[in-house]
């Protein structure tokens, strides 16, 4: 039973990873654009006087308390926990899906070029997975920021629902799903960078704990 399951442990160390990226990124770019878009409303003699980050910082504590550090945090969550860990969990699982056939399938190819077929494959397949189950959160996340505080709903997740119903009456489930195929080449092209540097630090850290 237990062999039955090692295809399924490397996609799910995978997605644990990715997600818990994704929410220790959030914590550190969140309260970065709490900063910078209080500074981007400021006029120039404000921004002169008061618009470092320490004063930033000190007038939204003073104001909202730490909690207005990070504000929108949720709602960044809210796309950015899914997408990372379907994303590294499909990209684990396809790199390891493809390593194990390398030998037969693509024995014709050099070994460098072997692994880059397998990164930008697995590259552009995770982002094809994250984007088709992710898009809908990311559609209803952007309009729910756009409407900002003009909604009347007061409960969070009414607001959510309340936009999926209004998506769905005016577009059908296709609006959910407006703006794929720009986020899918996005994914795509951002994971193909992202996983190469990935690789290779592991190879450089490899290098140097074996020496």
């Amino acid at each position: 039973q237990l062999q039955s399951l090692l295809p399924f442990i490397t996609p799910f160390s995978g997605g644990v990873a990715g997600g818990l990226a994704a929410v220790s990124s959030q914590m550190i770019v969140v309260p970065m654009d709490v900063i910078s878009q209080k500074q981007m409303v400021m006029n120039d003699s404000t921004y002169k006087h008061r618009g470092s980050a320490l004063h930033v910082v000190k007038s939204v504590v003073a104001n909202d308390g730490w909690s207005g550090i990070y504000r929108g945090f949720g709602l960044s969550l809210f796309t950015s926990l899914p997408a990372g860990s379907i994303w590294w969990a499909t990209y684990a699982g396809c790199k390891d899906q493809m390593n194990a056939v390398q030998n037969t399938t693509f024995d014709s190819i050099p070994a460098l070029g072997r692994q880059g077929i397998i990164q930008v494959s697995s590259a552009f397949s995770a982002a094809l997975a994250a984007s088709i189950l992710t898009q809908p959160l990311d559609t209803i996340k952007t309009r729910l920021q756009v409407k900002g505080g003009a909604s009347k709903v007061s409960s969070k997740s009414a607001m959510v629902v309340s936009v999926f119903k209004e998506l769905t009456a005016s577009s059908g489930l296709s609006g959910m799903y407006q703006g794929l195929l720009p986020r899918v080449t996005h994914m795509g092209v951002w994971g193909s960078i992202l996983s190469a540097a990935f690789e290779y630090l592991k190879v450089v850290s490899r290098k140097d704990y074996n020496a």
